[in-house]
């Protein structure tokens, strides 16, 4: 990227934003009909007119340079074969015979061999102060917002355009922690002049020198010939033992368990539908399954226990009074008063949902069939899912829309506009797109928006992980029954089973199945817990060191613990709680926790997913299962191919066009 060079076609550079936007009266040079390139850093690298003053000492303090580099500087002020000269006195005109014009032009165009810029713009570079230039560029918007408010949106809009065209950008705005538009600005800028060898340096060096100006004091160094400390780590080191001991026996049990279930049809070798063995062999096996889920609880509650004693250790603040370390634990409080409510009436939904799905019970044994309630069960919980969504959405996006609507506008408030103006920020007119996908979008989230994407995170994966245990549970204690039943009352054909051998052939994937997820699970909870709680200390203690916060979260999203939907769900969450404080989503800072069409389709795709599987498991369970006709199972790849063209090519190219066609409606009514 240059200073003078467009980084797109429709992008303008920083040479047109700096003298038509942000007031810097730059004069043409007429020889090569251009801004002079003297008097443009001369007015970037000083906040007042340097020739207005004649102590050099008042023209520095001016400057955007170093406070340990002024000195240096100082003997090439008063030099006029150095190029600092000319920045002092942009008026004067350059020696015969030297290569100062070039100097600068390098600046403006990069315009120099090599892999280096020449040793004086170098020097010149590097002595600049990033959080000086940021306060001058601050000054810069500040005084254009001041004659138009509006400017502000229209930066915002500029700078994330530029970053989308760079990858490096996008890079180094992260590691500079940019938040405020003169951050992006100040980045943008000094990514443009320096040359591409020598700006890593540089940028690791402003890296180096912010993390230690924001950090907060750190704490006290642990003492550890504290008695209590020693105690604390006596105990991480015994619950450390403790559950892998109770881990390896609970999965040494799920193997003979499987291993005598694959052996079994050697002494069950006669089995039949009239086989008491048989049936009574799958009774004590399923009863296993369920008591080795149930027992799960003991490594869970020592992987939870070894967790919390891993954060004590590592964030423990030493209670002097006492001579004891402690910790504060929070709890993540979402702020939302709207979201808040909306999980009151979920959970009224999920009683109700309950209360329905037992009425579902009695019908299916009023027909005599098993696979009607799954049937029932499946379609009813796919549609509470997309009413509760669609409602939720409707009733938030609206009143998105009403709080921000201008008093004179022409349309109702609406869902449709409402979701409009929230992603009309990365709305490019010009070319008809957005301006960030999944192969450019932003990832630099704020550290308050992070939080909100681990309470995702780790309520997703507390819930899921609790729900697949009630799920593997659950399928044990049917197959139980149903092999009960069939001991006790052979002609019961509640559960649709055409013979005996194929109850019992189920009822021994059951157990393989049961066995292979707890196994994995089992070898997967420490980390699990582990990371559960660092996810929510971290969400839950706004007072955490932020650079962690940020560390731990780029090392998840890197390593493929946080998934897109985490981060779709907690920028949504983190978007309408700026909105009920009165910000909109075009003034949230960064533009990265801003709430995008992208987030929108890939929550939507999972709904759908959602949805899909509980219409395929109604389709099987009522068209095979329940009819006993293997016949039927040739339409479910229609089905599947239906919703992967819906999912993954239709509802996307849909929904990108409608929030287009409402964003361009909303253009319409401010002309």
């Amino acid at each position: 990227m240059k200073y003078r060079t467009r980084p797109s076609e429709n992008i303008c550079s920083l040479e047109e934003l700096f003298t038509k936007y942000l007031g810097l009266d730059i004069p043409i040079v007429p020889q090569t009909s251009s801004y002079s390139n003297k008097h443009t850093f001369s007015q970037l690298f000083f906040s007042q007119n340097p020739n207005q003053f004649t102590d050099i000492d008042k023209i520095m303090s001016f400057s955007v340079f170093k406070d340990e580099e002024i000195e240096n500087l100082k003997s090439d002020a008063y030099s006029a074969q150095k190029p600092l000269y000319y920045l002092l006195h942009p008026d004067e005109s350059y020696p015969t015979g030297t290569k100062l014009s070039v100097f600068f032009s390098n600046l403006a165009n990069k315009n120099f061999s090599g892999n280096e810029q020449p040793l004086p713009i170098r020097s010149l570079l590097s002595a600049i102060d990033y959080e000086k230039l940021c306060t001058h560029l601050n000054t810069l918007i500040e005084n254009r917002t001041a004659f138009n408010p509006d400017f502000i949106v229209e930066l915002q809009t500029y700078l994330s355009n530029v970053i989308a065209t760079d990858s490096n950008l996008n890079h180094y705005c992260t590691l500079f922690k940019c938040t405020s538009p003169s951050e992006y600005l100040a980045t943008i800028l000094l990514y443009a002049l320096f040359d591409d060898v020598n700006f890593p340096e540089y940028a690791s060096e402003v890296a180096i020198t912010r993390k230690a100006s924001v950090s907060r004091q750190s704490k006290t160094a642990a003492d550890l010939n504290n008695p209590h400390f020693q105690k604390l780590m006596n105990d991480a080191h015994r619950v450390d033992k403790l559950q892998a001991f109770a881990t390896y026996t609970l999965i040494a049990l799920y193997s003979i368990q499987m291993l005598a279930t694959i052996f079994s049809s050697v002494w069950i070798s006669c089995y039949d539908e009239t086989s008491f063995k048989g049936t009574f062999f799958s009774i004590v096996m399923l009863c296993a399954s369920i008591i080795l889920t149930a027992l799960r609880f003991i490594p869970f509650s020592l992987h939870k226990k070894y967790s919390d004693l891993s954060l004590v250790l590592e964030h423990s603040v030493l209670d002097e009074n006492h001579n004891t370390y402690c910790i504060t634990y929070n709890h993540f409080q979402n702020c939302s008063k709207s979201f808040n409510a909306i999980q009151h009436n979920r959970r009224m939904i999920i009683i109700l949902f309950c209360i329905v799905s037992l009425l579902y019970v009695v019908v299916s044994f009023v027909f005599n069939s098993f696979p009607l309630l799954v049937a029932l069960v499946s379609i009813t919980f796919g549609g509470v899912m997309l009413i509760d969504s669609m409602l939720y959405d409707h009733i938030a996006y609206r009143k998105y829309d009403l709080f921000f609507s201008d008093k004179d506008t022409r349309h109702t408030p609406s869902s449709g506009f409402g979701v409009a103006r929230m992603c009309s920020w990365d709305y490019d007119p010009k070319m008809d797109s957005f301006r960030h996908t999944g192969y450019n979008r932003l990832t630099n989230y704020s550290e308050d928006c992070i939080r909100h994407i681990y309470d995702q995170v780790s309520d997703c994966s507390k819930y899921s992980w609790a729900t697949l245990t009630a799920f593997i549970i659950t399928l044990s204690s049917i197959g139980v029954i149903a092999e009960i039943l069939q001991l006790v009352k052979p002609d019961f054909r509640y559960f649709r089973m055409p013979t005996a051998s194929m109850l019992y052939s189920v009822s021994m994937i059951l157990i393989l199945l049961n066995g292979i997820l707890n196994i994995l699970i089992l070898l997967r909870a420490r980390a699990h817990y582990q990371k559960m709680a660092d996810f929510s200390y971290y969400a839950g203690n706004p007072d955490s060191d932020n650079c962690a916060v940020s560390q731990l979260f780029r090392h998840h999203m890197y390593a493929g613990n946080i998934s897109d939907l985490a981060i779709a769900r907690g920028i949504y969450n983190y978007n309408f709680c700026m909105f009920e404080s009165g910000i909109c989503t075009s003034d949230i800072q960064p533009p990265d926790d801003r709430y995008h069409p992208m987030y929108i389709v890939k929550q939507k795709i999972h709904l759908i997913t959602d949805v899909a599987i509980c219409i395929l498991v109604a389709y099987f369970s009522m068209a095979v299962w329940h009819t006993n006709n293997l016949s039927n199972i040739i339409v479910l790849p229609t089905l599947v191919i239906i919703y992967v063209v819906y999912t993954f090519l239709l509802y996307p190219a849909l929904k990108y066009r409608k929030i287009k066609h409402n964003i361009r409606k909303l253009l319409n009514e401010k002309k």
